[in-house]
């Protein structure tokens, strides 16, 4: 559980406070907690309010736990992966993050479907890889995240002006864990 609440500091920090860009697509969010995840989120964690509004970190916390770290199964990833793929998972989704994962993981030799799903196939290769080079591994990661940030622009040159953003986040995470 520590480890779970050393890398949600520094994801909150990423995330800050109540949002509410137009061009934004997931829309008015806080604390990285948009309102459709709020509503997910009510169906299975008690006491949670209406509007994300309304959201303070303790909750929120609950949220990352419930619908990020463990969907991902964050805590049988080698940690600084974890961080890295729950990082993701909050940016970028649970399937998004998942994806990236396993391309990150084919993209060094590995032979897993990119399906965003991290199963008992994902969390072996992973490990395997970490074990191996956790450094190559870690590297790929990174660059799987850049990868998909630029594919959101690509297609949708109105999120540009988020791209430095993201970038910074990615730096900032590379830092973290030694890269």
């Amino acid at each position: 559980m520590t480890r779970f609440f050393d890398v949600a500091k520094i994801v909150l920090k990423h995330e800050g406070g109540l949002v509410d860009d137009p061009d934004d697509k997931g829309g008015r969010t806080n604390l990285g907690v948009t309102q459709n995840t709020l509503n997910r989120a009510r169906i299975v964690i008690p006491g949670l309010p209406e509007r994300v509004d309304g959201l303070n970190v303790s909750q929120a916390l609950s949220i990352y736990q419930r619908l990020y770290w463990d969907a991902c199964k964050c805590d049988s990833l080698p940690e600084p992966v974890d961080f890295l793929v729950f990082d993701a998972a909050i940016n970028c989704g649970t399937g998004g993050a998942g994806k990236q994962l396993q391309r990150a993981m084919n993209r060094i030799g590995g032979d897993l479907k990119v399906d965003g799903a991290i199963g008992p196939l994902t969390l072996a290769a992973t490990q395997a890889a970490f074990d191996s080079d956790s450094w190559r591994l870690l590297h790929a990661v990174t660059l799987e995240r850049i990868r998909w940030h630029n594919d959101i622009v690509r297609r949708d040159k109105s999120q540009t002006k988020f791209l430095h953003g993201w970038m910074n986040r990615i730096l900032t995470n590379a830092d973290a864990v030694g890269l």
